[in-house]
């Protein structure tokens, strides 16, 4: 039920994926009353259907200098990693215009070091708001494997391993019989390997929903419905309104993933967000005998051992919030799982698709709305809401009270973003 207006909330979440979560519990901690909005139950976005990896390491943007060969093969071939629906090119050439501007040497490095400087920080974030590893909440410690079946794949990604390096990211590189210490389901079927072994994974599903109940527990609200307005006053939001009716608040966080963009719409400004829809798939028994998660490169697909079976993830479709899903491209992760492992059962294999909500330069925005003084942003995680999520709380906490954030925030401004051909502007047309 909506709070009565002479009950005011101190905060109000919109959003009640793993970054929204976060930044509630981190709130709480801080001795706020929170309440989430959310248009689902816990995890029925993209915080309960990914990989379920904390990927430390992954500081290499999507967006790198050789992505304009591959723009043809996306439109053409919807085998490839990243694929584009035709339908939706001329709503996403905005957005593809900035991608390719962000893939630019220079850019990268910056987004880069950028990234790097976040994921550091990412694992104190997550053990300040739950002790880890805790199965009960469906986290595990072990780190990582990137796996390569070839010697050509190895070397493709040679950029993206140096550039882990180069940013101090703690990685090991294995050999052939590294690997197979490691994992002796693979040998003889994996050439190389680079361990990232300080991270966590998890059931995402299992992970989201115990955050949620920990959130609940603590006191907090968890209203379901859709936010479609704000009441604003002068420059302040008064209120929230949704489907379910107005909820009185007296700070904001804009937390809502894919659909956070219409949402600082209605605040007066904008940032060109759009989804990268991912595909997974759930399956109950493999009959693989799996020590701890891969990303089988070669193929792009990444596989977590969950109780109970094991999740495949990894294909990127982009074609908006609208169209409907193609499960062909869960079928594609199916078949590349099977290369690695010939002998998986994927009877009963469940598919998904979410929506990750990322901007060009694979960067999220973290900070103060620049329209509203009582409103925060922490949107646009891309690939890395799930690492992210708790880093990204801890700092909108740190800004909600003053502090001096941890981390600085600067290239993760709103305003970032700048139409081509103009001055640098902190609030883009709509």
């Amino acid at each position: 039920m909506v709070k009565a207006a002479s009950q005011r909330t101190d905060i109000v979440v919109v959003g009640g994926g793993i970054v929204g979560l976060c930044s509630a519990l981190h709130l709480q901690r801080r001795g706020y009353q929170v309440t989430i909005v959310d248009r689902g139950a816990p995890g029925n976005g993209a915080s309960g259907h990914n990989a379920g990896l904390f990927s430390i390491s992954n500081c290499v943007p999507t967006a790198t200098p050789g992505v304009i060969r591959a723009v043809p093969k996306m439109l053409v071939d919807p085998s490839s990693p990243l694929a584009i629906r035709w339908r939706y090119l001329p709503k996403l050439t905005p957005w593809l215009v900035r991608f390719l501007v962000a893939s630019r040497p220079g850019r990268v490095e910056q987004i880069s070091l950028t990234l790097a400087g976040l994921q550091k920080q990412a694992l104190r974030g997550l053990t300040d708001l739950l002790v880890a590893p805790n199965p009960d909440a469906g986290l595990f410690a072990g780190g990582h494997l990137l796996a390569y079946g070839s010697d050509a794949a190895f070397r493709k990604a040679r950029h993206g391993i140096e550039t882990r390096l180069a940013r101090g990211m703690q990685v090991e590189i294995l050999d052939a019989a590294g690997v197979s210490r490691l994992h002796p389901v693979l040998e003889g079927r994996v050439h190389h390997g680079v361990l990232v072994p300080d991270s966590y994974y998890a059931d995402p599903l299992v992970f989201t929903t115990a955050l949620a109940t920990l959130f609940t527990n603590r006191g907090g609200r968890w209203l379901p419905g859709v936010v479609h307005s704000f009441r604003i006053e002068g420059r302040r939001v008064a209120a929230v309104e949704t489907d379910q009716g107005s909820l009185p608040a007296s700070n904001v966080v804009i937390a809502a993933g894919a659909w956070s963009r219409s949402l600082v719409r209605a605040l007066g400004f904008d940032t060109p967000l759009d989804t990268e829809r991912g595909y997974g798939v759930r399956i109950p028994d493999p009959g693989v005998d799996l020590r701890g998660p891969l990303i089988y490169m070669d193929h792009h697909v990444g596989i977590t051992p969950i109780p109970g079976g094991l999740m495949l993830a990894g294909t990127d479709e982009l074609a908006g919030l609208h169209a409907p899903p193609d499960y062909r491209r869960a079928e594609i992760l199916i078949k590349a799982a099977k290369k690695l492992f010939p002998q998986m059962n994927s009877d009963g294999a469940e598919p998904w698709m979410s929506f990750r909500p990322s901007h060009p330069d694979s960067l999220p925005v973290i900070g103060r709305s620049p329209r509203q003084e009582n409103v925060y942003l922490a949107y646009g995680h891309g690939h890395l809401g799930f690492t992210l999520g708790a880093i990204t709380g801890e700092l909108i906490g740190q800004l909600v009270d003053g502090d001096d954030t941890t981390v600085n925030l600067d290239p993760f401004h709103p305003g970032r973003f700048q139409m081509m051909g103009r001055r640098r502007d902190p609030i883009l047309p709509s």
